[in-house]
């Protein structure tokens, strides 16, 4: 015992210790060695006070936060996200438009080839641009009828849709019937662009807009001016040239007869004699006026429901085919139909492509043709007869 006291003793040299109401300081000796002992034990088991715990244990204390973000670090952060984001969205919509391009592109391959199919199938004659099943009198034939899209539906896995239209009844007769209605609002996917951008189906009232709509064209060749020469100073055909130089009349006289679909008349594979990868067969169409008082800005524009092939007088009503005029120009061309009292059959070919619009050739191939070709080589390939030299830059 008097050792542990030693010990102690020499341990608590120098060292301040509080013992309940008593001090001792090592050397001077307030309580005896047995005391000291006793105290510093009891202290050992008691809880340590606040004030120890600061003192002696610091990892009592509350913990400190770590470290975060700034103001100015969130900021930058967000900037630098903004500006990626702004980066990246172009390059997202190209590929997007890209893919719409594409799909575009292979439903004008599908309608071209659709259209040699049925070519094959009856004996090497394309399909007429309406249809003359039309019981309204002779000199009227192609009037109040159905376009040529009606006949490629068994060439596009449409055969069922094509067994429910009776051609021998004039398409407002027939598009009358519950049957009719339904046939007309029948959706076909190959038939719209999908840069187009708008509903597939008008709903509206008005009897030359409602249906399923088409936003491709027949090309109808090219409306030259009486006494024209081509560029090698040659005359053009006089099948080049309509009778009625105002377009004002139905039948084939206000009409080109140099397109590969005509009023009332099939082409046949021998007659397309600047070649078939030399001459346009269908193209883009989807115009609009951009003035808000135009009777065609309002959607649909001048797009109509691939079913119509033309209306009961055949002027302003020919909505299977354009033909290409100078007075309209070239395709993309922005033309105002309300303004100019243009008919709708000689608008231009239009898309919504950046650059150009797709055309698909007489031999099945597609094309697309930039804006800025000039409008004479762009002329040429959409007659099938003139013995133009054809150059489109593809």
């Amino acid at each position: 015992m008097a050792r542990r006291v030693e010990k102690l003793e020499k341990g608590l040299v120098g060292i301040p210790v509080e013992v309940g109401v008593a001090s001792i300081i090592v050397g001077v000796g307030v309580a005896g060695p047995e005391a000291v002992l006793h105290e510093r034990e009891a202290r050992s088991a008691a809880p340590a006070s606040r004030s120890d715990c600061n003192r002696r244990q610091p990892l009592c204390a509350a913990p400190h936060p770590g470290p975060g973000f700034t103001l100015v670090e969130l900021l930058v952060v967000i900037a630098i996200i903004g500006m990626l984001v702004g980066l990246l969205l172009p390059a997202v919509q190209q590929a997007r438009e890209a893919a719409r391009k594409m799909q575009c592109a292979n439903n004008l391959k599908q309608q071209g080839l659709a259209c040699h199919n049925y070519a094959s199938a009856q004996k090497d004659v394309f399909p007429e641009s309406v249809l003359k099943k039309e019981p309204m009198g002779k000199g009227k034939l192609g009037l109040n009828t159905f376009g040529f899209y009606t006949l490629l539906l068994p060439y596009l896995e449409q055969g069922a849709l094509y067994q429910q239209i009776d051609q021998d009844m004039s398409f407002s007769a027939f598009c009358s019937t519950t049957e009719g209605k339904n046939v007309r609002n029948t959706l076909i996917t190959s038939f719209i662009c999908p840069s187009w951008g708008e509903e597939p189906v008008c709903t509206r009232s008005e009897s030359y807009l409602y249906g399923a709509l088409l936003t491709y064209s027949g090309v109808g060749g090219v409306v030259r001016k009486s006494g024209e020469k081509d560029e090698n100073g040659r005359a053009y055909p006089v099948a080049c040239y309509p009778t009625n130089a105002d377009y004002s009349d139905h039948g084939e006289e206000g009409y080109p007869r140099n397109g590969m679909f005509q009023w009332a008349y099939s082409v046949p594979i021998a007659t397309v004699r600047d070649g078939l990868s030399n001459t346009f067969m269908i193209g883009e169409f989807m115009q609009r006026d951009n003035d808000s008082s135009s009777p065609y800005y309002a959607y649909p524009g001048n797009v109509r429901a691939w079913l119509f092939g033309s209306n009961s007088d055949g002027k302003t009503g020919i909505y299977i085919f354009n033909v290409v005029t100078k007075e309209c120009g070239q395709f993309n061309a922005h033309v105002e139909r309300n303004k100019f009292a243009f008919f709708r059959n000689r608008l231009p070919f239009n898309s919504e492509h950046p650059g150009g619009a797709h055309f698909a050739r007489a031999d099945g191939s597609v094309t697309f043709l930039a804006t800025g070709i000039d409008y004479t080589p762009y002329a040429n390939l959409c007659t099938r007869n003139g013995g133009e030299h054809h150059t489109d830059g593809n």
